[in-house]
């Protein structure tokens, strides 16, 4: 196991066929980093293939129009290096086992702090802002290594996605000196802002309101510092919309005065509820969500249980209310 900007550009160099993936129920900084790799290795003229077992969210499809992104079935190359960007554990890879473990080289490209380094080859910053900002040093120091600006108005595009979405908008503690510099050079380098902030936070379907206004019904305070609101399969079907396209609901649970903690519980099926996490004061909601088998950051994390949602719901809001006890008692 490496970690080094460098052994990741040797592999490009001496390799010819890339798989690009990320992890399940893609979000912006998944897709940025991804298509931006998938558009530089096919700059440099290699055999290149994004597959990824899931929908992409109706507001980043402006990102893939004219990639064609397939399944793990669709897949039939050998002799070939699998990079997995903006993914905090293997097991949340979104492509079949299969693929990983036939690959020649396991390449991980990632900032959450919950990445052991499972890959051959690991580019991991806890502390960078996104995983697009990783790619952004990655092509930087190709550049630099190698005289070629691979940044295009398309990878550029890609890469202020993630950074953009990942950041809140530069509102989170995440973005700092080095997040406004690179967002400074993709604007130059010809990121399309306004395309970007059209799709990514202005393009919410009507029934997407309608939606948001059941949600807000389901919303619920806990103590003083928890609020948490319960999407169910049935009001997701009734208003088609996807499961993969209400994750900013979330953030209505933390915006509240007072609210430390803010939880999503989205049913997917009777027996499967994802849950999203976030905070805004000091409480690590990543390692809440390490208790359940997930992860993610300090003020923002996820992860999946195998039950039904009133039982979720009480082991994890049971599980937060200790965690924030704990808190107080220290």
């Amino acid at each position: 196991m490496t970690n080094s900007i460098d052994n990741i550009l040797k592999c490009i160099e001496e390799n010819e066929t890339f798989l690009v993936t990320s992890h399940v129920s893609p979000d912006g900084d998944n897709l940025g980093s991804t298509l931006a790799t998938y558009y530089a290795l096919k700059k440099l003229g290699k055999k290149v293939f994004y597959v990824l077992d899931d929908t992409i969210p109706l507001n980043m499809n402006f990102l893939v129009d004219g990639v064609e992104k397939l399944s793990s079935q669709e897949f039939s190359q050998n002799d070939y290096v699998v990079i997995t960007l903006d993914c905090g554990d293997k097991n949340r890879i979104c492509i079949d086992k299969t693929l990983i473990e036939g690959a020649k080289v396991l390449v991980t490209i990632d900032h959450h702090a919950s990445n052991d380094g499972y890959g051959d080859i690991n580019f991991i910053d806890t502390e960078a802002s996104s995983t697009c900002e990783l790619v952004y040093r990655l092509l930087s120091r190709y550049k630099k290594l190698n005289g070629v600006n691979l940044i295009d108005e398309k990878i550029a595009t890609a890469l202020y996605t993630g950074l953009v979405t990942d950041t809140g908008n530069f509102s989170y503690t995440n973005a700092d000196e080095e997040s406004f510099e690179v967002a400074r050079n993709l604007l130059m380098m010809g990121a399309k802002k306004e395309d970007i902030i059209i799709n990514v936070f202005q393009s919410n379907s009507f029934s997407y309101y309608k939606l948001l206004g059941e949600a807000l019904n389901t919303l619920e305070v806990h103590g003083s510092e928890v609020a948490c609101i319960t999407l169910t399969k049935d009001m997701l079907d009734r208003n088609d919309i996807s499961y993969n396209d209400v994750d900013g609901i979330t953030t209505y649970t933390r915006d509240i005065k007072g609210i430390n903690i803010g939880i999503l519980f989205k049913q997917r099926n009777e027996n499967e509820v994802k849950v999203s996490l976030r905070s805004k004061n000091n409480t690590d909601v990543s390692k809440i969500a390490q208790v359940f088998g997930g992860g993610g950051h300090t003020r923002a994390a996820g992860c999946t249980i195998a039950d039904s949602v009133d039982v979720a719901k009480k082991k994890v809001l049971d599980a937060v209310l200790n965690t924030l006890q704990g808190e107080i008692n220290e």
